[in-house]
C-alpha cells in the first residue's frame, strides 16, 4: 500500500522557513504570538527526542506548519499546536502561564489535548477523548494534526525485541484511531465552515490507518 497523499505535508523547515510561511496569513501582533509559542516550544523541548531519533521539537514545529497549509488562521490554533505538549513534557510552563502569556481560549486549546493523570496516577483515556470531543473547533483541529503526524512517524524497529514493540504501538495507535479520533473528525465535517477540512482529516487518518495496519 501506498503512503498517504498527507505525507507530503507533514515536512518540518528551518526557522527561516517556518516565518516565511506563517508570516503572510497572519497580523503583526499575532505572528509575535506565534513566534514566542515557538520558541517557548523548542526551550520546554530541548534535549528531548522521539522514537525516530529526530529532536522532539520538530513535531510540534510540523503540526503548526500542517494546520496553516491546510489554512487554518487562527493563531491561537497554531500556538496551541506549538505548545500542545509543553505542560506535558516540561517543566517551563504551567496552565496560568499559558493563560497569562496567550490567553484563555488558547489555554483551554492545550489543557484539552493534554494528558494529565489523576492524583492515583491512573489516567482516564475514554474521559479524556469525551472531553475533547465536547470541546470546540480548535481543539479538535490540535488533536487531529497531532495524530496524523504521529502515525505517519511510527518506527518499524531494527530487531525482533524492537520490531515486535513497535507493531504493538501501530496496532494500539490505530486502534485509539478508529474509536476515538475519527469522531473528531466527524464532528469537525459537522461544523459550519469546517466541512472540507473534517472530510480531509477524516480521510487521510482512515488511511494512515490502513497503511499501519499492514506497514
Amino acid at each position: 500500500m501506498k503512503t498517504p497523499q498527507s505525507a507530503l505535508l507533514l515536512h518540518g523547515t528551518d526557522r527561516r522557513g517556518f516565518e516565511d510561511e506563517i508570516r503572510p496569513h497572519f497580523t503583526a501582533a499575532d505572528f509575535d504570538r506565534i513566534m514566542s509559542a515557538y520558541r517557548l516550544s523548542k526551550y520546554g523541548h530541548r534535549n528531548q527526542f522521539r522514537d525516530t531519533g529526530e529532536r522532539y521539537f520538530e513535531h510540534p514545529k510540523i503540526l503548526a506548519l500542517l494546520l496553516v497549509r491546510l489554512g487554518v488562521y487562527d493563531a491561537d490554533v497554531i500556538i496551541a499546536a506549538l505548545l500542545h505538549d509543553v505542560i506535558e513534557d516540561s517543566y517551563i510552563l504551567e496552565k496560568q502561564d499559558v493563560t497569562n502569556w496567550f490567553g484563555a481560549r488558547c489555554c483551554n486549546f492545550i489543557m484539552k489535548v493534554t494528558k494529565l493523570k489523576n492524583p492515583d496516577g491512573s489516567f482516564d483515556l475514554v474521559a479524556y477523548f469525551a472531553a475533547m470531543l465536547a470541546d470546540e473547533v480548535g481543539t479538535w483541529l490540535v488533536k487531529l494534526a497531532d495524530r496524523l503526524h504521529n502515525l505517519s512517524t511510527l518506527p518499524d524497529g531494527t530487531d525482533a525485541a524492537s520490531k515486535l514493540k513497535c507493531r504493538q504501538k501501530k496496532d494500539k495507535q490505530v486502534a485509539e484511531t478508529n474509536q476515538f479520533i475519527l469522531p473528531l473528525a466527524t464532528k469537525l465535517a459537522n461544523t459550519k465552515g469546517y466541512e472540507k477540512l473534517g472530510k480531509w482529516f477524516y480521510d487521510e487518518l482512515t488511511l494512515w490507518c490502513q497503511y499501519r495496519t499492514v506497514n
